[in-house]
């Protein structure tokens, strides 16, 4: 009867390790897909502001604003992604508040660059420059946690 009991709790046990087993590879696969979701679209917007202004080199206020309307859009994009992983919830935060950030002072600048005033030009470049570091480490802090098993 001993015997028996030591079996069945020997067998408990590892039915127990194996359930947590695949209860940690289905939380890794949860959080892999999650950061893909939001890689993805921080590419895309890449891709789409690079296009939309000629890689940076447009003179065209209009296609500058386009890129601005897509900031709006990959933020609302980013918002509407439904995530569990309390971390990657704050980079979505990051990177929403960051594109809304660059929609903002894209337009400030180019409504400057149409009145000629200097200062806000100047005020909407250093925004832009701040967010592009802010940016850079957040996408460094995401790739790392992301890369965490």
């Amino acid at each position: 009867m001993k015997i028996s009991a030591v079996v069945l709790h020997s067998r408990s046990r590892r039915l127990l390790l194996s359930a947590v087993g695949l209860l940690a590879v289905s939380c890794a696969e949860i959080k892999t897909s999650q950061c893909r979701q939001i890689v993805e679209i921080t590419r895309n917007i890449a891709d789409k502001a690079q296009v939309l202004s000629n890689s940076g080199q447009t003179q065209d206020p209009q296609q500058v604003l386009q890129v601005a309307d897509a900031f709006e859009e990959a933020a609302q994009e980013m918002k509407a992604i439904p995530l569990q992983d309390e971390q990657l919830v704050e980079y979505q935060s990051g990177y929403a508040q960051l594109y809304l950030g660059y929609s903002q002072a894209t337009r400030h600048f180019i409504a400057a660059l149409g009145e000629k005033e200097i200062e806000v030009l100047k005020q909407s470049q250093q925004e832009l420059q701040r967010l592009g570091q802010k940016e850079r480490q957040l996408g460094n802090a995401i790739n790392d946690y992301c890369q965490q098993p």
